[in-house]
């Protein structure tokens, strides 16, 4: 018994605690910015709503990126719209890099579909917050309704310029954790660094620890107990006992080998069945959050 306990103990003391830091939080201001595939814009404008963003994304330490899809750009699904934002930033920034990637929808979809990807630190940010972001975007935007965007430039320019606003409104350190399940990734704070990793934090994986180390204690004394009621000798535990003297009877047996078959299975390589994707999905293992919004 006392060696079982010692065993579970041991087993337990080797788990890991701590996890590793994955975060690269690499922030490049010069690739902030904005993609203006509705050409809502001219170059003069668009200059200055991408000194706006960096502006802004130097502030915030953390890279921004506006993207206005339009025709061209269209997704055929809000899932393709996901995997697009997501892998466009891991592309342009990096896996797991702080920062935030804004999709407008202006390709004709309708209802258009925008979509706010978070990656890094900005996944704790805003992940509880993005809808309450859409919910003051979506009074400046207009309706996919429409036909022709273009009479709305100046929305658009200023839902470009209230995203700024939110993102500083809203960030934050955040006491909570998120867990993405496309990469497997958890994003939490411990002692002030910023941790994405494979492993939950160390409360969340102590939990139920806490109820299996009681449980799992009960079922072995139980199971203890049970097997000693079972094998309660009255005589010493001596080999004559369980053999009959009138009844045994020795004979010498020899196994001789006469031949031998040896066989062969061909393992086929997995190498020529499709893609990793399973076609479709995210081409990066990054770790994001996000939310969207119909409009």
């Amino acid at each position: 018994m006392k060696k079982l306990l010692i065993i579970m103990l041991t087993v337990f003391a080797l788990m890991p605690v701590f996890a590793v830091d994955l975060s690269a939080s690499a922030v490049d201001v010069s690739k902030s910015g904005i993609f203006d595939g509705y050409d809502f814009f001219d170059d003069a404008e668009e200059q200055e709503l991408t000194r706006l963003i960096q502006d802004k994304a130097e502030q915030l330490d953390m890279n921004i990126f506006v993207f206005i899809a339009g025709a061209e750009q269209r997704r055929k699904s809000d899932y393709d719209t996901e995997c697009f934002a997501d892998d466009t930033y891991d592309e342009l920034y990096g896996e797991d890099t702080d920062g935030v990637f804004y999709f407008m929808d202006f390709s004709g979809r309708k209802p258009a579909y925008d979509y706010i990807s978070t990656s890094g630190k900005a996944v704790l940010f805003y992940e509880s917050h993005i809808q309450d972001i859409f919910s003051r975007l979506n009074k400046v935007l207009p309706s996919s309704d429409n036909s022709d965007f273009m009479q709305y430039k100046d929305d658009i320019s200023q839902a470009v310029q209230l995203f700024l606003t939110e993102l500083e409104y809203y960030k934050g350190k955040t006491s909570g954790y998120y867990y993405d399940r496309s990469s497997g990734k958890y994003f939490y704070y411990k002692n002030d660094k910023l941790m994405i990793t494979t492993k939950p934090p160390l409360h969340r994986r102590l939990i139920p620890l806490a109820v299996a180390l009681p449980f799992g204690f009960m079922v072995s004394v139980m199971f203890y107990f049970a097997t000693k009621s079972k094998y309660k000798f009255k005589v010493s535990a001596n080999p004559t006992t369980y053999v009959s003297h009138e009844k045994t009877v020795f004979t010498v047996k020899n196994d001789i080998y006469i031949r031998t078959h040896t066989t062969k299975t061909k393992i086929e390589s997995s190498s020529s069945s499709g893609g990793s994707h399973g076609g479709g999905g995210h081409s990066h293992s990054g770790g994001h959050g996000g939310g969207g919004s119909h409009r």
